[in-house]
C-alpha cells in the first residue's frame, strides 16, 4: 500500500468497539459499535430515503475493481472512485487502517454489500474470516449536492484469496493498484454485508496525502 499521512483523526467508534469487546468478555453481552452511543443524538445512523440516497451515491463513487489486465486494455477509462479507509482492530487492540481505492458498494434492496480488495497485511488478516466486522470510512460523498462522510459498518460474508505467482502477475490478474509483487503478497477480496450507514460529523477528519 502507498504511504498515508494521518493529519487529524477522531474515531470514537474504535473506543466504543473496544469497550464493547471488554464488556462482552466481562458479561457475555455484546453491543454493536454503531448502536452503543450513550446518547442517541450522538449517532446519525442513516435510514429510509436518506439511506437510499447515500447508498446510490456510494455506489456511484465506487471502483470497478479492475485488475491490471483490464486497466491496461485499449479504451479503458477508470471510474473516478473515492478513497476509502478500512478500519479494523489489531490483535493488540490498536487500530488497523488501510487506505484503498479498490472498494465497491452495491445496492441490492435491503441486502447491500461492500466489496474490498486488500493486499496481504495485518488489516487484511484482521478481516479475512467470515463473520468478522469492520468499518469503511468514505469522505467526499456527494449526496443531493452536499458533500458528506460515511462510516459503512460491515460484516464479512465471503473471503477470496489470490496467492501470488509470477504467472498470475504477468497475466494481470491482480488489481490495478496491487503493490505486493516484491514481497509476493496475496490479494484478499472480501465480500461484506452492509450492517449500517452512519453519517459522520464534520469534526471527524482523516486527511490522507499520497506522495
Amino acid at each position: 500500500m502507498k504511504a498515508l499521512k494521518i493529519t487529524v483523526i477522531t474515531l470514537s467508534l474504535v473506543l466504543v468497539a473496544g469497550f464493547a469487546a471488554w464488556a462482552q468478555a466481562k458479561t457475555g453481552e455484546y453491543v454493536d459499535a454503531y448502536t452503543s452511543a450513550t446518547e442517541s443524538s450522538m449517532k446519525a445512523t442513516v435510514t429510509g430515503s436518506a439511506f437510499d440516497a447515500a447508498a446510490k451515491a456510494l455506489e456511484a463513487g465506487s471502483s470497478d475493481l479492475a485488475n491490471a489486465a483490464k486497466a491496461k486494455a485499449a479504451g479503458y477509462v477508470a471510474p473516478k472512485s473515492l478513497i476509502g479507509n478500512v478500519m479494523s482492530v489489531n490483535p493488540d487492540g490498536s487500530v488497523g487502517i488501510s487506505t484503498i481505492s479498490q472498494w465497491a458498494f452495491a445496492v441490492k434492496g435491503g441486502a447491500d454489500t461492500v466489496t474490498l480488495q486488500l493486499t496481504y497485511g495485518q488489516n487484511a488478516l484482521n478481516l479475512a474470516e467470515v463473520g468478522r466486522r469492520g468499518t469503511l470510512f468514505v469522505p467526499g460523498v456527494s449526496v443531493n449536492g452536499t458533500s458528506s462522510k460515511y462510516f459503512i459498518h460491515f460484516k464479512v460474508v465471503k473471503v477470496d484469496v489470490m496467492k501470488y505467482s509470477d504467472e498470475a502477475f504477468a497475466a494481470g490478474k491482480f488489481n490495478s493498484y496491487y503493490s505486493g509483487k516484491a514481497g509476493k503478497k496475496s490479494q484478499y477480496t472480501l465480500t461484506c454485508q452492509v450492517l449500517a450507514l452512519e453519517e459522520v460529523s464534520p469534526s471527524v477528519k482523516l486527511g490522507v496525502v499520497f506522495p
